[in-house]
């Protein structure tokens, strides 16, 4: 009987504690990930900042496209 309980008990436990681990990882995830797509942006903004050609300016603007999505996905 008492091996049944303390059995139930750790059960419980585990199932109620797996899901917050797992959830804080990808929070955390998540962080990282935001932090990575701001300094991108902040790298290709100071390029820009410096002049650049037509092409090279297109390049820029599509890769700040993307990061944009990116902040937005992982940043809100």
């Amino acid at each position: 009987m008492m091996k049944k309980r303390y059995w139930l008990v750790t059960m419980m436990v585990t199932i109620l504690l797996v899901p917050n681990f797992a959830e804080a990882n990808k929070i955390k995830k998540r962080k990282q990930q935001c932090v990575k797509t701001k300094e991108k942006i902040e790298k290709i903004q100071k390029k820009m900042r410096g002049g650049y050609s037509l092409k090279k300016g297109r390049k820029y603007q599509d890769k700040l496209h993307e990061l944009y999505k990116d902040e937005f996905k992982y940043c809100l």
